[in-house]
């Protein structure tokens, strides 16, 4: 009998429908800078054309969320104080610390750090107005800001209340970005800031849960290790040190919100968002970098039709 009129499977032919690479989902693949670029573009329209009632409540709930992080990584302080080596608490702290951005970003929270980023590259090509950004910016920070001060308050009581903080400990961490100068405080925030816009960009261009959260663990461990100023977990360490009964006044404490701020978007703005932006437009060896980008998706345009 013919094989063409077998009644026995076609092992064969089996087999060849299952040869060839994986589905993309299931390979590990590492995105070009344009895709990179391109998913940033996509993610930065989205954000600017949010609802504002939606961007400021999920920015208030990102300031009350990102506490966590740092009472967490004070509360491990009170513990391990004493019953190990410095250098070992120094070490295993800022683990702590990243659980804060973790619930954050995974969470899909709006966070001010990520948007000096994200958001400043549709504005650099020419696909939203400044006004917009300043929008955003304007309820995002002002929403993180509220929840984190909501958040000293009520969990910087509710943790020395549990004994699981000693109020000493709050006053310590909050001091510290205190008792730094002026230049020094400035110059940890552009270093904040440009490790959180980087975790923006690296984040773009891994998929799955498991990547995303060893990418956010080991960019903001350093953030934490280096104790470096944050506009958001920063401001909560400061005003629950306040409350904890702090020498911190309130000019003081105005004083290093504006600089860890403004430093926080310097370093998100110029180390990434435009070098990023110039790597790509004047990198890329293709005459019309804009028709590439598209190649990956749907015009960014015509989303913002619908």
């Amino acid at each position: 009998m013919s094989p063409a009129t077998s009644d026995e499977p076609n092992d064969t032919t089996e087999e060849s429908h299952q040869e060839g690479p994986p589905p993309e989902s299931q390979m590990d693949t590492q995105r070009s800078y344009t895709d990179i670029f391109y998913n940033q573009l996509q993610e930065g329209m989205r954000t600017l054309n949010r609802p504002a009632a939606g961007q400021f409540v999920s920015s208030v709930s990102c300031g009350l969320d990102i506490s966590l992080g740092p009472f967490m990584m004070i509360a491990m302080l009170t513990s391990l104080s004493g019953a190990v080596a410095d250098p070992i608490a120094h070490a295993i702290m800022p683990i702590l610390y990243t659980f804060g951005f973790l619930f954050v970003i995974l969470g899909r929270s709006e966070l001010f750090t990520e948007h000096t980023t994200l958001a400043v590259l549709p504005v650099l090509d020419g696909r939203d107005s400044i006004s917009n950004l300043a929008r955003l910016w304007t309820l995002v920070y002002s929403g993180n800001i509220i929840g984190g001060t909501v958040a000293a308050v009520f969990v910087g009581w509710a943790t020395v209340a549990l004994g699981v903080i000693k109020p000493k400990y709050l006053v310590d961490t909050g001091m510290t970005f205190i008792d730094l100068s002026p230049q020094g405080v400035f110059a940890g925030a552009i270093l904040a800031g440009w490790l959180m816009g980087l975790l923006s960009w690296i984040l773009t261009s891994v998929g799955d849960t498991i990547s995303r959260i060893a990418v956010i663990v080991a960019v903001t461990y350093l953030i934490g290790f280096a104790h470096m100023p944050h506009c958001v977990a920063g401001n909560i360490e400061v005003i629950a040190a306040m409350m904890a009964g702090a020498p911190i006044s309130v000019a003081q404490w105005g004083q290093f919100l504006a600089l860890t701020s403004v430093g926080n978007a310097i370093g998100g703005v110029v180390f990434v968002s435009l070098v990023k932006y110039g790597h790509v437009t004047f990198g890329s060896k293709e005459p019309d970098l804009d028709d590439e980008v598209r190649q990956g998706g749907p015009s960014i345009d015509s989303m913002t039709d619908d």
